[in-house]
This record gives C-alpha cells, sequence and structure tokens, in this order.
C-alpha cells in the first residue's frame, strides 16, 4: 500500500513564519532610565545625607523607586547605577506619531515632616525617537534618558 503525500501550502506570499509588518505599526515602547543623580547642596536641615525616591507615571501606574529605602547622597555626592536604572516602561498603541506626557516627581524623604517635592514636572516625550534631558531644580542635577521606540510587540 502507497504512503498517502500531502503537500503543504501557506497563505499569501509571506514566508514561513513571517508577520505582515502593517500589523505591527503604532506600537511604542517608551522607557524613562535614570543616567545619573548629583546633589549640589546639602539639602537636610542638620548636615545628614539626603533622603531621595521618585515616583513616575500616572495615578494608576505610578509607583516608588526604589520600592523600600531611599537613594541617600551627600554634596557633591553623585549616584549613577551602572547599566542605568529603569524608573519607567510601558507599551502603547498609537497610530499616528505625537507626544506623550508622563508624570515625573523627585521627593526627598524627611522622618519628621512631609516629604519635599525636590522636583515635580510632566516629561514629554516623543514618539519615535530616544533623548537625554538634564533637570536642574533646587540645587539637584538628574540626567535621564528617555526613549519612546517602535516596536513589534
Amino acid at each position: 500500500m502507497g504512503r498517502k503525500t500531502i503537500k503543504r501550502t501557506y497563505k499569501d506570499t509571506y514566508a514561513r513564519g513571517q508577520v505582515d509588518k502593517s500589523e505591527f505599526q503604532g506600537r511604542y515602547f517608551i522607557k524613562i532610565e535614570l543616567v545619573s543623580l548629583k546633589v549640589l547642596e546639602d539639602k537636610d536641615m542638620l548636615g545628614n545625607e539626603s533622603e531621595f525616591y521618585f515616583k513616575v507615571g500616572k495615578r494608576l501606574h505610578k509607583h516608588r523607586i526604589p520600592q523600600k529605602g531611599t537613594i541617600n547622597l551627600e554634596k557633591n555626592e553623585v549616584f549613577q547605577p551602572t547599566d542605568g536604572l529603569t524608573l519607567y516602561t510601558q507599551f502603547i498603541h498609537k497610530p499616528e506619531r505625537g507626544t506623550i506626557m508622563v508624570p515625573f516627581h523627585l521627593r526627598e524623604r524627611d522622618p519628621l515632616k512631609v516629604d519635599d517635592h525636590i522636583i515635580r514636572t510632566k516629561l514629554s516625550i516623543p514618539l519615535g525617537s530616544s533623548d537625554y534631558i538634564v533637570l536642574v531644580e533646587k540645587s539637584v542635577k538628574i540626567k535621564l534618558k528617555i526613549s519612546a521606540l517602535e516596536t513589534r510587540y
């Protein structure tokens, strides 16, 4: 008895496993990374270390970086993570290019009073680009890498 030959056919003209690229247009991966944080002056009244933390994102997605504890810095001390500290990520689908606004807060923790807002701003991130931003306010200097690049995911 002979074997039955099975002939496989694939739809369209795409190679096996390849997907139409138009399906993935307009998808962006937004990322905010901390490159460096520097304290230019003492922020603490008693001359102790300044204790910083970040809150980035909209109200539903806002989270604290670091989740527990703080980043402790003295005058003229620089905090520089080796590969960049990721502060915020998000996937977004927008058919046309534009800008995304992301709330950004740097706060200083004080045990005896309400935490001070050192930097309170909204970062404007243009879709399809990558750039560095330097923020200097109240004797604190922050360098951030922001990107909103197109992705297939």
